[in-house]
């Protein structure tokens, strides 16, 4: 269950989201209300809810001086509103959701839908993390654990020609010509690794120094993987790299 917590002053409008919340988002547990931005950071604090509907103007400030008032935001965020002048607020403050009163219970729907993938990938992500902390030493070192929503996934690191990030997300591609999507910053995958067989070459790229096939010169030059893929060599970076053949 999605632990969730109501912040709205006005008793008509808590009822009603209440109301669609009970009927239309069986996975979400309303556990209390605030109906001002003093009593929200009571009772954010009090409950650490998982999900947060909250209401922008407020009595005793708005949301978001609610948000600044709290010591950590580790919960989902879905402001409900009748004003759409602070979207781009919203975005900043990292919201899941921005829904205009009155609330359709689609769009409420289909949030919560969101918040609830979004909870489970980051529970898997700490079950890998505590899974990875008691695996055997010798298999950590031979194959890469992946979380998959069924469980994990594991890649034999010597099958692995490069890894990539994409932002929060890094791609991981493998000789059978397979590639693997993950959410996870390249920082965390890299140490993982082993530093014999892989490289960071790159902020964006790590190669296996097994795989790499040409170096190209230049001011950083570039390397052509097994692959036939061209991976640039940052020139903080290039030192470092050349030094692993010498």
């Amino acid at each position: 269950m999605i632990q969730a917590l109501i912040v709205e002053d006005e008793d008509n409008s808590k009822d009603i989201l209440t109301a669609l919340i009970n009927k239309y988002c069986h996975q979400v547990e309303v556990l209390d209300c605030a109906s001002d931005a003093n009593e929200a950071v009571e009772k954010i604090e009090l409950h650490k809810p998982d999900l947060v509907f909250l209401d922008i103007e407020l009595p005793y400030g708005n949301a978001f001086d609610i948000l600044s008032k709290l010591k950590e935001i580790n919960f989902h965020i879905v402001f409900t509103t009748a004003y759409d002048e602070y979207v781009m607020k919203a975005i900043k403050v990292g919201a899941a959701d921005y829904l205009l009163k009155p609330i359709d219970y689609l769009e409420l729907a289909e949030a919560v839908e969101k918040i609830e993938k979004k909870i489970a990938e980051r529970k898997i992500h700490l079950n890998m993390e505590q899974f990875m902390a008691t695996f055997p030493k010798q298999l950590q070192t031979n194959n890469l654990a992946l979380p998959t929503m069924e469980g994990y996934s594991f890649i034999k690191l010597d099958e692995i020609i490069r890894i990539a990030a994409e932002g929060n997300y890094c791609k991981i591609y493998c000789i059978n010509k397979q590639t693997y999507t993950i959410t996870r910053q390249i920082h965390d995958i890299e140490n993982k690794l082993p530093q014999g067989a892989f490289c960071r070459i790159h902020n964006s790229h790590i190669v296996n120094m097994n795989h790499v096939k040409e170096y190209v010169k230049g001011r950083g030059g570039y390397v052509v993987m097994i692959d036939g893929s061209n991976v640039d060599v940052s020139n903080r970076r290039k030192d470092q790299f050349l030094g692993r053949f010498s």
